[in-house]
């Protein structure tokens, strides 16, 4: 029966084998279950472990992608609170500069000890090249003068390292600048001829201390007052806003529009379609009518440029940066020509060190008095042909009584003069130069601000105009490639009325001081 038995089974021996080696009462069924299970966990693992690898590896891919991408997005790399007035700015600070924490904010005894030397330089945000058209700045106080990368010329490390510096804020003047910025963006957007915007009017006038210019230009038009008005007042939007432009009356084909901030007339506009060009006013005397200084801060690396700005028939002054590569040789240029010339003192800016460094040879609040002189004249020592000096930069070292003082009593000393830049409404210069007799001039126009030849042709103008109503005028320009254009081009069309004159030539005349 058993024998049966096992014969219908089939396979007596192998659960007895399976068994015996697996120690257990199992028997082959249970098994060969386990056995597929295994199988079968080991297969889902597999599969498991194949989509995590290709998850990853898409994951890993895609990162590499938006990096990609990433990189190859335009950047502005200029930041967007950087404001771009004054002065450019060098990427070394000075050996002499104290950190920021050991200078006070504010004193009244010059302090016993002084802070080691920054132990390391600045660097100055890049800036994008400044070309023909604008872009709208963030909307602060600042004056910006950012030009579109777009239409970038050739040679794109023209100005790398090269920021400028910020003004007061609060100054009502810079607002009234945003608003020329609008009226030069929408001149040049409507391809308007420069020729036919002319200052009617400028006046200086106060308020809550500040003092701020009016304005009346003609404008004449190649096609109707509407776009024009449109145009202007999209750029007012994105200049200054909170600017107002309303119409005051119109006719045919004249009409009167008026830019008023904190309800406040800035600027008062004469819009003619299709004008008639007026006869060119007939030259000045020699000695007689407004005069006009130009003044070019910055000098001192390029000698051609100097050379260029020493040909031209008209005086411009020199003021020649030290510790510049080429600042010897560039001061003998503007001698040479009989040109004056200045020593373009770095002084600290309100900013430093954050978004300005005045480079090496600046004074700094904080400073003591002897290192104070020891900077000042070695730096004179380099510019012996300097008249006088004005500042690089500079709005918070202006506006410091002690260090001022002490500035302005060498320069007594050695019978030179001052030129206030004017870059902070809270300079200290007039007031400390008056108290000592010390001559000393003031700066009222910057030219470059932005670096687009349509947009100094229209300063220049401006400051002839300005001539015309005050009999005299201080333009500061920077040595741009734009800036040496717009001086060739203003030196064949320029108002013959005016003359432009040395600045040592209004030093023997004290209104100018006075104003």
């Amino acid at each position: 029966m058993t024998g049966k038995t096992t014969k219908k089974s089939g396979k007596p021996s192998r659960p007895s084998t399976a068994t015996t080696k697996s120690g257990g009462k199992g028997g082959s069924k249970p098994k060969k279950t386990a056995a597929k299970t295994s199988r079968k966990r080991s297969s889902r693992r597999g599969v498991s472990k194949l989509w995590v690898m290709l998850i990853a590896a898409a994951t890993g891919l895609t990162a590499i992608t938006l990096v990609w991408a990433l990189n190859l997005a335009p950047v502005d790399p200029l930041p967007s609170d950087v404001a771009t007035v004054d002065k450019p700015v060098r990427q070394t600070i000075s050996a002499s500069a104290p950190t920021p924490a050991a200078r006070p904010e504010s004193r009244t005894t010059r302090p016993a000890t002084q802070s080691g030397p920054a132990s390391s330089p600045v660097p100055a945000p890049a800036q994008s090249d400044m070309v023909a058209s604008l872009v709208a700045p963030p909307a602060t106080n600042h004056v910006r003068a950012r030009i579109s990368p777009d239409t970038a010329p050739a040679d794109p490390s023209r100005r790398q390292g090269l920021v400028y510096e910020i003004f007061d804020e609060e100054l009502l003047e810079q607002q009234v600048k945003e608003v020329d910025l609008a009226l030069v963006q929408t001149i040049i957007e409507l391809n308007l001829d420069p020729r036919s915007v002319r200052h009617l009017d400028i006046q200086m006038k106060t308020r809550n201390g500040q003092k701020y210019h009016t304005q009346s230009l003609a404008i004449g038009l190649n096609q109707d007052a509407r776009s024009f008005e449109q145009t202007l007042r999209r750029n007012l939007e994105l200049w200054m806003h909170g600017a107002e432009l309303r119409q005051i009356n119109g006719g045919p084909g004249k009409q009167e529009w008026r830019i008023s901030l904190l309800n406040l007339p800035t600027h008062t506009l004469f819009l003619e379609e299709h004008p008639r060009k007026p006869p060119p006013p007939s030259p000045a005397r020699p000695g007689a009518g407004p005069q006009l200084v130009v003044v070019i801060d910055d000098l001192g690396e390029n000698v051609h440029q100097a050379q260029e700005l020493a040909a031209l028939s008209f005086p411009v002054t020199f003021a020649v940066l030290p510790n510049i590569s080429k600042s010897r040789e560039v001061a003998r240029i503007g001698a040479a020509a009989g040109r004056d010339v200045l020593l373009h003192q770095p002084m600290e800016p309100l900013d430093y060190p954050h978004r300005a460094d005045p480079g090496p040879g600046a004074l700094f609040v904080g400073m003591e008095d002897g290192q104070i002189l020891s900077i000042l004249r070695d730096n004179l020592a380099q510019v012996p042909q300097a008249i006088g000096i004005n500042n690089h930069m500079g709005s918070r070292f202006t506006a410091d009584e002690l260090g001022m003082s002490t500035v302005l009593q060498e320069l007594k000393r050695r019978d030179l003069f001052f030129l206030d830049s004017l870059t902070t409404g809270n300079s200290v210069a007039d007031e400390q130069a008056r108290k000592i007799g010390l001559e000393h001039l003031r700066r009222h126009i910057f030219l470059d601000n932005i670096p687009n030849v349509q947009a100094i042709l229209f300063q220049l103008r401006k400051a002839e105009q300005l001539a015309h109503n005050q009999g005299q005028v201080i333009a500061i320009g920077h040595p741009y490639p734009e800036t040496l254009e717009a001086l060739k081009l203003w030196e064949r069309e320029r108002d013959q009325r005016i003359n432009v004159v040395s600045l040592g030539s209004l030093l023997s005349r004290r209104s100018l001081a006075e104003r």
